[in-house]
Order: C-alpha cells, then structure tokens, then sequence
C-alpha cells in the first residue's frame, strides 16, 4: 500500500519514535492498515491513529505492532518510554487520557505459599538458584527445576523464594499452572488473568484475547523487580506468553518434563531434581516423626527406601505415622511392603505417576468409607475449590456431615482449605481421586453430578433473584440474607457455575445467568456460556432453545460493539421465534433489533420493533420486558424529536420498573430520562436523574451503568461550566469501559471528553478526542455518534480558525442526520454551515441555512430557538451558537 502519513513534530523524542516505527513499516514491506490491524487484532483506523500521533500511542498496542512487523519491541519499548516523557511545546506530554494508567496496588504482590516445613537438603541446588541473583541480566532469567512427580519441585522452588525474597522488593508473584491435570491444566490465558488480578488488573478490566492479556502483563511488569513462581508447568507452550519483556524479572518454572524447548529458545538453566540421598531422606523422617526414628534407625532406612525417597511420599509416610503413634515403625514398613514394586517405578526413571498414586493410596487406607467416598466423589468436581454447601450437595448429606468428611480428608492431607470454608485438592490428587472415583458405578457418578449441578442452578436461580430482582418471586426458602450477599456468592462461585454448565446444564445456567453476567460486565465469560447453550440446543434439535440463546448471544456482542454478529443473531431467533409461534422469544429479538436500528439511525424500523416487543410483554405480563421496552421508545422518541412523548416513555417505565423492584431497570430508565431533560434544557433535572442512576449502578455493582451515568453527569457539568467536575467525571468513566470492552461507551466517553475539551477552549485536545469518537461510531455503524462527534468537531475546528475542514465535517454530520431521521443534529449542521457562510461572506446563504436551523428548531420546541433567532438577526456577526 506505500508509506503511510508521518505525523509533523519538531525533533526530539517524540519524532524519533515515529521515524522509526514508519521505517520498520517500509522495511516490513508497508503492509497496508488492515493486514496490519487483522495481525495485531484491532480495527485498522487504531493502527492508523498508532502512526499518525501526534502523541505516543499506548505500550500496549505500539507492542503488537512491532510484534507485527517483526520489530524489535525492547528498543521500541525504550524509544516509548523517552517520547512519553519528554516535554512537548513546553509542557509535559500527558499520557493519553483514553487509556486508563494501570492498576497499581499500594503494596506489591507477596504471593508465595508458604514455606515448606521440615524442608531438608538440595543444598547444591539451592547454591545453583542463588548463583543467579548476581549475575548482570539484559534479558528475563529463567530457571526451570524439573523431576518426576512428588520429588519436591514446588517445595525446592517456593523454599528458594523465601531465602530471597528481600532481593525483589516489586513483589512475587505465584501460579499453579496444574499441567498434569488430566482434563482441566490451567489455559496461558487463564494463567495471565490470575498474573493480571495480582498486578492489580480487575476482572471486569480483564482483556479478552490472549495476545492483549500478555501484551498487558508484560507491560505491568517491565522494570519491575519481581521473582514470578510458574508451578506445575506442562510444556513451553503453557508458559512462554507468561515470561516478561525485560531482564528486572527472575522466572522459576517447575515441571516434570524437561522443556527443552524452554532451554533453547528462552535460555531458562535447567536445575533437575532427583530423589533425595538415604541421609537425607531419613534426615526429613526425623524431623517429621520424631524420636522414634532414632529408636528405629533400620525401620527408619526401610520406610524411607519403600518411599523410593520421594519427599512426597515420605511426608505422607511420616503423617500416618504420627497418627498412630502407638505402630512401630516396622510395622508400617510392612503394610507398606506391597506397593514397593511401584514406588520403585520412580528409581528406574518411568513417569513417578504410578507411584505418586501408590502413595495416596497409603493414606486413603486410613480413611473410614464415608470420608473415602467423599474423597472419590470430590475428585468429580469440575472446579477448583469447593463450598461446604456443594459438597454437601454432592455428597448427598447435610452440611454438618459434609463438613466432618472433608475435615477427615484435611487431616489426612487429601484436601486442603484454600480458604476460610472453601477447600480444594492440587491437579495430582484430584486426578487420583477422579481415578478412584471410576470404580463406583456409572449410575452413583451421575447422580452425584447431578445433585451438584441441581445445587449449583437452584442457589444461582435464587442468588440472581435476589441481587437483581426483576418481579419474580423470591423462592420461599431462599438462602440469601441481601441483595450483597446473594451478588458476593455469584462471584465467588462464577467459575465453577461455568465449569458445571459445561457438563450439560448449559441452557439452564444461561438463562439463569445471563442478567447477573451482563450487568457485572463479565462479557467473556457470557459468550462462551451462551455459546455452550447454542451448541448444546442445536445438537439436540431444541429450536426454541436455539433461538433464546441466540438472542442472548446477540445481546452481549451489541454490548461489545459487535453490531453486525449481533444482528445476525437476533434476526434468526426472531425467525425461528417466529416459525415456532413463541412470542416471548420473538419480543426479545425484536427488542435487541429495535436498540440496533436506532443506534444505526434506521428509527422507523426501531420504533416497530420495539412497539410490537412492548405489545407481546404486556400481553403476557412481562412487566420487566414492558420496563425495558418503553426506556428504549423514549430514546427513539428523543432521537426523533418527539420530547414529550420520549419523557412519557421515560417516565412510564420507570414507574413499571419501581413497581416490581427491579433496580437495572430503574437505573436505566433514570438515564434516558436525564438525556431526553438535558436535550429540552432542563440541566439541573437531568443531573438529579443522572445522580439517582449512579447510586443505583453503584450499589449493584453494574460498572458500566456507573460509567454511563459519570459519562451523562460529565456531560451536563460541561454544559454548565464546572470543567473540572466534568473532567473527573469523564476520566472515570473511560477506563471502566476500556476494561469491560464497551466499545460504544468508550466511544461516548471519548466525545463527551472532546466536548468538554471545545467548551473549556481547549480546542486542540478536543479535536483529538472527537476524531476519535467519530472512528468508533463509525466501526461500529453508530450513526449517533459518529454524527454528534462529526458536528462537534466541526464547531471546534471551526473556532479553532480552520473553516474548511470544519465544513467538511458539517457537512458529514448533515447527511448522518438526515440519514438517521434526527432534526435536531440537522439543524445543528445547519447553523454551523451558516456561520461558516456569514464569515465567507455568503449572506444568502448565510440566511438560508440560519432559517432552516430555526425552523427545525422552533418545531421542536428547544430553547436554542432563541438564540438562532438573534443569529438570524445578526448574519454578520461570526459568534458561534453554544453547542446544546
């Protein structure tokens, strides 16, 4: 495609930047904006904005380009760091206020477990690790410790940790990748969110791709001195996303296979661990067993030898030991003797998992049959921790016995409390207990997963009532004392509520949970659960269950932006809706198309649909649908200028959603009501509405319905001069929908921040953020704003002294509006358009254009009537109109 336009700055920083990212692309062979933007996973009008500056782009994105252009991102990275920081026309170059700066906790992350009791030997290992704080480092270290199963990685790794702790004050982070987990081994994605979360990034600010998640990482990490533990590690294909960019960290993978891959391509230094020396496995007995040892020294030899010296089972050995102190240890060497043959696996350098399992089984020996079952029955839970209540659930006893079992198998080390009430097993004895579990029959293993997957989709059915209610009955013993309560049990318990979904419950949590994910913003996690619906409906031919779960999948890729998809989905649901004759699925299609024809400007279409949802909801009695569909009429209305019509709209369904108590619905209504009040004028009500909305999303903790009302709150500060309430305003709104992936919102925050920037007479900031807000409406085919940021850029160039562009611009947000149907934005163009005329001197045309403004304006009653009356009074008099 040829070079692409280099933006013009004076020399310095900034401009050696540019220069050379310009020059990677002619040397990349100048792939063209959409090669470019498919590779690095964006829209190619951010690539294009990446090379056009005039300012750095962020870390993040200018990464995946290099990446792209096969850069070298470490000198870019460099080049980044100079041009964000160097002065610009006398002052400091602001980081772009698009971009949320990460997440800094106040204190670094310390999250090594602890350190291993009794830990004995692996001095020259120990030496080996400590011989790499001190050497200079460009490049990230990794050391990879490698051995069989139960020979004491983990123990040798976190140990090591702990000795140096002090040498990497930014933190430690820790990650059980669980790569021998048989069917669940932890995802490079999965692993970078929980990093992520440890640096401070939220879950709803999670990126959803891979590649942004590891841009992200590295970025939070580079110049940071931090020690990263990667435990458990399957192949190098698990953890090369999860190595940082720059030599300030030390990585230590552990894994039993050798990851030569690991050594060649990313330098690690393999440190292999191999079954403790007789000293000094006989050395750990001691110190775990006690005097007994010496008083059975040979015993002790023995007991060590049928442990095959793995630190693992010796600890094991020792536990049963202890608990039953009255046994020589002859003894236990004896009942011990018939596993030998496996555990001598190990020393003949086959895979230690035989033996590891020989060595569970020692202790599950001890366990009386209900703490055994409940031990084999654990092992089929799909998650990685579990409540008291759960397992009760699974285990078919109440929850004082349920709790007595899992107590047995803490003590006898099978289970472990991760924390205050929820326990877990690590990837080795789940697959142990899952294997066990195998020899009771097919029929008790389905049972018991049903009664955990009944369990699960009765309390989520009744959390989701309580903390979002919507007019449904409570269920009569429902387990929830708040609305707080009801919401901090669905997060805690979210990922397992998936993981259970995914073994044939998948319909059922997706209606369940589709409410509760989309108002927490969990956008990720609701396509792939509504996904699973899909599937799962059309393999079993369940065309009704087709079709709800297309509109669910449909209301969450509008949420994303992703309006094309989203059509796609509504529109075969309504067609099958239709062909099926079931009107509540048909409603909801119909509401999800009528919200995408008005943000697509096609307001007749809008309104039809939308109508005929709000007839079949009042037919049936569906007072939250009814809610909803009126607060979406009122902004049709208010887009057609139809005020009075759009406030009745507004008004009834927030009187419908008050009725039954549904709060999401309020809060939403609250929000059309304020922008229909501040398109009539009438600021000081729109910001009390506004506030209300706030409050709500607040304590319902919808972190995008917060960001909708500071992005509106925002909007009328500026209006009435109180900038730098706006400004704040704005700025916290940005970021929450940059983290939840809201494209629209990003798209209103950036044009609320341009208007705000053209009001305060900042006008070259405000053209740079309404450019912006125009690219996104534009992506997303949102014809409101994408014209509303076009007219806006239009008045700011035109103050700024550039008349022609600014006509450009008027003109594009004239064919917008007239294509959309909205008056007011028409007049708006209009009476920029006349300005423009009246300073040029066309006063014909001047007035021509001022009177259809006015007329416009006058049929819709607006208070701007005034003012474009005494325009028209005065053609020559170059004074723009306030933007309204």
């Amino acid at each position: 495609m040829g070079s692409l336009p280099r933006p013009d700055l004076p020399d310095g920083p900034a401009r050696d930047l540019f220069d050379e990212l310009h020059d990677l692309h002619h040397e990349a062979g100048w792939p063209s904006l959409r090669d470019m933007a498919k590779e690095v996973g964006c829209s190619h009008t951010t690539v294009s904005a990446a090379f056009s500056g005039p300012r750095p782009p962020r870390w993040g994105l200018l990464e995946l380009i290099v990446e792209a252009l096969g850069g070298d991102t470490e000198r870019f990275h460099q080049l980044w760091l100079a041009a964000s920081a160097a002065p610009d026309d006398g002052q400091r170059v602001r980081a772009d206020p698009l971009v949320p700066e990460p997440t800094r906790r106040p204190v670094p992350p310390r999250e090594l477990p602890g350190d291993v009791a009794a830990f004995t030997g692996r001095a020259d290992q120990l030496a080996h690790l400590d011989g790499l704080l001190d050497r200079p480092r460009t490049a990230v270290v990794v050391s990879a410790v490698c051995g069989t199963a139960g020979v004491g990685k983990t123990a040798l790794a976190v140990h090591w940790a702990h000795r140096v702790a002090d040498r990497f004050p930014d933190g430690q982070l820790y990650v059980n990748l669980r790569g021998y987990d048989p069917e669940r081994p932890m995802r490079a994605a999965e692993a970078l969110g929980v990093l992520l979360r440890a640096l401070g990034v939220e879950d709803a600010a999670m990126p959803h791709d891979v590649a942004e998640r590891a841009a992200r990482y590295r970025t939070l990490a580079s110049g940071r001195r931090m020690l990263i533990l990667l435990d458990n590690v399957h192949s190098v294909d698990q953890v090369r996303d999860l190595l940082p960019g720059t030599g300030s960290c030390l990585v230590v993978v552990t894994s039993r296979a050798s990851l030569p891959a690991l050594v060649a391509r990313h330098g690690a230094e393999r440190v292999n661990l191999d079954l403790l020396p007789r000293d000094e496995a006989v050395a750990l007995l001691r110190t775990l067993i006690g005097a007994r040892v010496e008083a059975e020294p040979a015993a002790a030899v023995a007991l060590a030898s049928r442990c095959a010296r793995l630190p693992l089972a010796l600890r094991i050995a020792a536990e049963l030991a202890v608990s039953r102190p009255a046994v020589p240890l002859a003894a236990l060497v004896g009942e011990l003797g018939d596993e030998s043959r496996r555990l001598d696996l190990l020393a003949a350098g086959e895979d230690g998992y035989t033996a590891v399992r020989s060595v569970f089984s020692w202790s599950c020996r001890y366990l009386d049959p209900a703490a055994m079952r409940a031990f084999q029955l654990l092992g089929l839970h799909p998650g990685q921790d579990v409540g008291v209540d759960a397992a009760a659930a699974l285990l078919d006893t109440g929850v004082a016995e349920a709790r007595a079992r899992i107590d047995a198998l803490v003590r006898a080390h099978l289970v472990g409390e991760y924390t205050a009430g929820r326990f877990g097993m690590h990837d080795l004895l789940r697959a142990y207990a899952a294997e066990r579990a195998a020899s009771r029959p097919e029929a008790d293993r389905r049972a018991a997963l049903d009664r955990l997957s009944d369990h699960y989709l009765r309390t989520a059915t009744a959390a989701v009532r309580v903390a979002f209610p919507t007019g449904v009955a409570r269920p009569p013993a429902q387990p929830f004392a708040s609305s707080d309560e009801a919401r901090s049990w669905l997060d805690t318990e979210r990922s397992n509520l998936l993981a259970v979904a995914d073994g044939g419950y998948a319909s059922q949590f997706s209606a369940v949970l589709a409410g509760y994910l989309e108002v927490r913003a969990h956008y990720a996690d609701a396509l792939t659960l509504h996904d699973l619906a899909y599937q799962a409906a059309c393999a079993g031919g369940d065309r009704v269950g087709e079709a709800a779960a297309r509109n669910r999948l449909g209301g969450i890729r509008r949420l994303m932006g992703h309006y094309g998809l989203a059509s796609a989905h509504y529109e075969r649901a309504l067609a099958l809706a239709q062909e099926l004759g079931d009107q509540a699925v048909a409603a909801t299609a119909r509401y999800g198309l009528g919200t995408l024809c008005w943000r697509s400007g096609r307001l007749d279409d809008a309104r039809e649909h939308l109508a005929a949802a709000l007839a079949c909801w009042r037919g049936n009695g569906d007072r939250a649908g009814e809610g909803a569909a009126l607060y979406r009429l009122g902004t049709v209305f208010r887009r057609m200028g139809r005020y009075r019509d759009a406030l009745d709209h507004h008004l009834l369904a927030l009187a419908t959603s008050r009725a039954i108590d549904d709060q999401v619905g309020a809060s939403r209504a609250l929000n059309n009501l304020g922008s229909t009040l501040e398109r009539m004028g009438d600021h000081a009500q729109a910001f009390a509405q506004y506030q209300r909305s706030l409050a709500i999303c607040r304590e319902l903790g919808n972190r995008v319905g917060v960001a909708v009302a500071l992005t509106n709150l925002g909007n009328v500060n500026s209006a009435l001069g109180r900038f730098d309430e706006a400004l704040h305003q704005h700025q916290e709104a940005l970021p929450i929908y940059s983290e939840t992936g809201n494209r629209v919102g990003q798209g209103e925050a950036m044009h609320g921040l341009g208007l705000l920037y053209y009001r305060w007479g900042r006008y070259g900031e405000a053209a740079a953020h309404l450019r912006q807000a125009a690219a996104v409406g534009h992506e997303l085919g949102d014809v409101d704003l994408e014209c509303t940021a076009l007219i806006d850029l239009a008045d700011t160039l035109r103050a700024a002294g550039d008349p022609g562009e600014a006509a450009a611009h008027y003109q594009a947000g004239l064919a917008l509006a007239d294509h959309g149907g909205d008056r007011y934005l028409r007049a708006r163009a209009l009476t920029g358009l006349a300005h423009l005329r009246c300073a040029a001197g066309d006063t014909a045309s001047a007035e021509r254009h001022h009177g259809q403004a006015l007329a416009i304006l006058t049929d819709l009653g607006l208070s701007e009537t005034h003012e474009a009356r005494a325009s028209l009074a005065a053609l020559r008099d170059p004074v723009g109109i306030p933007v309204g």
